[in-house]
């Protein structure tokens, strides 16, 4: 009887043990369900209920530490918001109070970015006092020229009120001039912009805008746009000395004439808005009444009138319908192909010098071979200094034929040494895929993809969408498979988008079946595309990052994975680039051969849907565009400025080797060498420095001098790892219906 009550007993406890292990893993079931609904408290509630009940297993202990650390870091990042908040309305105030007009709209803006409620703010009694003042100053300088001062104004207001009518209309103006007074920077600049530009490129533009666009195109709008194009060219003054064939515009009497007749069709155009059709027919005929003012009073060069008068009519159809110059068509077809042939240098520009700076050399590149290294100064490129180059003309000097030869002369500051590298240029490719951190093997340099060893979790960032991009993607997913990926976290911020095929056949390695995309236009007929039916990652927990650099194919691709509910979406709403561009030829002559650069159109001639029936594309004044994250997570100025330095420095390629003893620089002979660049650069732009100055150094050590920091948390990139840890511990679907209606994803 004993021994059969001692089993009883045993299998009580042994019932109950079951029972209450099944209870646990039924409430750890619970914690991560909560946790993929967003409900991170109910998550901690569970895993504390489990706590308190004693269960310190590894897998209730390592999920109370996500949460706990989540948690923590959320609210450091709620008392920032309110520290940088209150720092920089105080200093507003301030610098408001002592007339300090522009330093005060600077903290202003700051105090915007970290408001609770930026509208609101925007309305306060003192900002609506700053803003009035601002734009007094901003008139002020573009009565007297000083477009970029202007600029700085409006553009600053627009950033604290984007729905500033008055304050974008003034930066538009503003920006026309900045634009010319950019291109046409020397008499190179001048004529190597108009080479080869000649009335018949316009004309089949217009052409194919009038039977391609994707709506019905508002040809008297563009008339306006490209008579005020031309209103801005003459009014530009600083062009005049730039080059003699500014020298008609430069004449006040020949100038006034010009711009007389130039007001006399824009009120022409105006009082026939309501009179007869206006099409691309009369709007070639308002360019050849233009042409005939010019050679009667100014004498532009008419390939200038060509670019400028189609500029000012393009501006007016949309921001993505553009023209690619002659001069514009090597650079181009480096875009579009995703490769060039050079030495393989990211460019970048040195603060204290003013030159041009390596900022890593690229992967399989004749650069990374001769072992120059980042933070080198390019001083020299076959003989000829490079000060006061821009990284245009860098590239189109470095650049050039495959097997031909450039010699760079660099200035390593770690050394204090000059050095030669004579280089030969060969095909470079650009790659679009990144991971956690660089890894130097025998072969070269390998990425690493696990963000998260434990979990499983891999991080891989897609920067475009170039040719080659899918199989880059594919490759790197099977090499994180093998590092032990067993959930994905892609990310697609800063992302700008690329080629529409290129976007379904990566959606297509995810998704099994559906529609990706549909397009429609008033011309073209409608498209659906549907992924391959191939999908080798269908199973694969995903999580998608985007924000509001996140754009074009990049919103395909996280739109349909959004509406098929196969990946969390998760970060700031898309940037609402949702147009077909099509890039049609316009030379006729170059068509079939030659080696003349060819201009073209790049013409929106479809719109894109999502599976859901939505378009992305951000029409003029709407409020809903872009992809929205099933979660929100929005980051602050100083996150995003330190998360954008963080992922710089994953894909620098480290190959500095340390200096031997003997090689160590002289420290007064590096300062001085140093000393003389920075010297030399600021010779050269002090005049056009005090002509720009808003701000004094006082002004801009202040500026600076916030001393709320952030730290290395991404928010974005850890809410996606918390979703995702979640998801594979629990292996649970992703929930069918979640809330969108949060501002931050948080405890």
């Amino acid at each position: 009887m004993q021994l059969a009550a001692s089993r009883l007993i045993a299998l009580a406890v042994a019932l109950l043990s079951a029972v209450s292990a099944a209870r646990a893993e039924q409430t750890l079931k619970d914690a991560y369900a909560a946790i993929l609904s967003g409900d991170y408290a109910a998550g901690q509630q569970a895993i504390q209920g489990l706590l308190e009940r004693g269960d310190t297993s590894g897998e209730v202990a390592r999920v109370s530490k996500w949460l706990e650390s989540y948690q923590e870091h959320s609210a450091s990042r709620d008392a920032l918001r309110a520290q940088t908040f209150e720092w920089a309305v105080q200093n507003a105030k301030d610098a408001l109070a002592a007339g300090k007009t522009y330093l005060a709209l600077s903290f202003a803006v700051q105090a915007s970015a970290y408001a609770e409620d930026a509208e609101r703010f925007a309305k306060e009694p003192w900002v609506v006092e700053l803003r009035q003042k601002a734009l007094a100053s901003a008139e002020d300088f573009m009565k007297s020229e000083s477009w970029r001062k202007a600029h700085a104004y409006y553009f600053q207001l627009e950033r604290i009120d984007a729905q500033d009518a008055q304050a974008r209309a003034g930066r538009e103006r503003a920006a026309h001039h900045l634009r010319l007074e950019f291109i046409y920077d020397s008499a190179d600049a001048v004529e190597r912009r108009i080479a080869d530009v000649h009335p018949s490129l316009m004309e089949n533009a217009f052409a194919l805008i009038n039977d391609n666009y994707y709506d019905e195109p508002d040809f008297r709008k563009m008339a306006e746009g490209a008579l005020d194009q031309i209103v801005a060219l003459a009014h530009s003054t600083k062009l005049y000395d730039t080059s003699d064939l500014f020298n008609g515009i430069a004449n006040p009497a020949a100038r006034e004439h010009f711009i007389g007749r130039l007001q006399e069709l824009r009120a022409k155009l105006l009082d026939e808005k309501n009179g007869r059709d206006y099409g691309y027919r009369e709007l070639l005929k308002l360019y050849r009444a233009v042409s005939e003012a010019n050679r009667a009073s100014v004498s532009l060069p008419e390939g200038l009138l060509v670019i400028e008068f189609t500029e000012g009519a393009l501006a007016k159809l949309d921001d993505f319908t553009s023209m690619v110059w002659p001069a514009d068509s090597t650079e181009f077809d480096k875009m579009m192909i995703g490769n060039f042939c050079g030495v393989g240098i990211q460019l970048g520009l040195d603060e204290d010098t003013g030159r041009l700076k390596v900022v890593t050399p690229l992967e399989n590149s004749p650069a990374l071979e001769a072992g120059i290294q980042p933070d080198d100064l390019i001083v020299e490129v076959n003989g000829i200094s490079t000060k006061d180059w821009t990284s245009e003309k860098a590239v189109r000097e470095i650049t050039g034929p495959e097997a031909t030869k450039v010699t760079l002369t660099i200035f390593r500051p770690r050394t204090g040494k000059r050095l030669e590298f004579p280089l030969e240029r060969r095909e470079i490719q650009l790659t679009t895929i990144r991971g956690v951190s660089r890894v130097k093997t025998a072969g070269g340099y390998e990425w690493n993809y696990i963000l998260d060893p434990d979990a499983g979790v891999a991080l891989i960032r897609l920067t475009g969408f170039n040719p080659d991009s899918q199989k880059e993607l594919l490759g790197a997913l099977n090499a994180a498979k093998k590092q032990g990926m067993k959930g994905l976290i892609l990310d697609l911020r800063y992302n700008p988008g690329g080629l529409l095929d290129v976007a379904i056949d990566i959606v297509s390695l995810f998704q099994k079946s559906g529609e990706v995309v549909a397009t429609r236009g008033r011309r073209e007929t409608p498209q659906t595309h549907d992924v391959s039916g191939n999908a080798p990652f269908a199973d694969l927990p995903l999580v998608v990052l985007v924000n509001d650099s996140s754009a074009s194919a990049s919103e395909i691709l996280s739109g349909a994975l959004k509406d098929h509910q196969r990946a969390i979406v998760l970060g700031e709403r898309t940037f609402g680039k949702g147009s077909v561009q099509r890039v049609l030829r316009l030379d006729r002559r170059f068509s079939f051969g030659g080696n003349k650069p060819a201009a073209r159109l790049k013409l929106t001639t479809a719109l894109y849907y999502l599976p859901s029936g939505r378009s992305p594309h951000r029409l003029p004044d709407a409020q809903e565009w872009g992809v929205d994250p099933d979660w929100v997570v929005t980051l602050t100025p100083k996150e995003a400025n330190k998360i954008g330095a963080r992922q710089l420095e994953a894909y620098i390629i480290h190959n500095e080797d340390a200096a031997p003893p003997d090689s160590q620089p002289d420290a007064e002979k590096l300062a001085a060498e140093k000393a003389a660049l920075k010297q030399e650069a600021s010779e050269e732009s002090e005049d056009e420095d005090l002509d720009n100055e808003l701000l004094t150094e006082d002004d801009l050590k202040l500026l600076r001098a916030d001393p709320h920091q952030a730290t290395d948390f991404d928010p974005q990139l850890e809410a996606a790892l918390l979703q995702l840890r979640a998801k594979i511990a629990g292996n649970l679907p992703w929930p069918q219906r979640l809330a969108k209606a949060k501002d931050e994803a948080k405890p």
